[in-house]
């Protein structure tokens, strides 16, 4: 099976669980966030497989363990001070924190000097 018929199957898959969501909880937001996040799920596995194609169209090279663990550190630093000081849920904070430091890694490694990778 071809990698273009897999990912139609994921998002098939991703918009029949978040419909069945949708009428099962009896909520179009539960059903709207389902799909919002098992489309960043499929996003995030099928760059993970596909990890030199998704480092060269992202433009970043390979930043190393030490950039992996700085990432993590921060991320788990802004997720508690988001629930300690503005008392945010959990899972907000976590991905607010996960997305706020994705786009300052991304443009970090966007204007660093160096060789383009693409």
């Amino acid at each position: 099976m071809s990698p273009e018929r897999v990912m139609l199957w994921l998002l098939a898959g991703v918009t029949i669980s978040s419909i069945a969501t949708w009428i099962l909880q009896d909520s179009l937001f539960d059903g709207a966030t389902a799909f919002a996040i098992l489309s960043c799920l499929v996003a995030m596995i099928w760059g993970i497989t596909r990890y030199d194609t998704s480092v060269k169209f992202s433009g970043m090279g390979n930043g190393g363990i030490l950039n992996i663990l700085s990432f993590a550190v921060v991320t788990a630093g802004l997720t508690y001070w988001c629930i300690a000081m503005y008392d945010f849920p959990l899972v907000g904070s976590i991905i607010g924190s996960i997305s706020t430091n994705a786009y300052i890694w991304w443009t970090f490694g966007m204007l660093e000097p160096g060789n383009p990778t693409a």
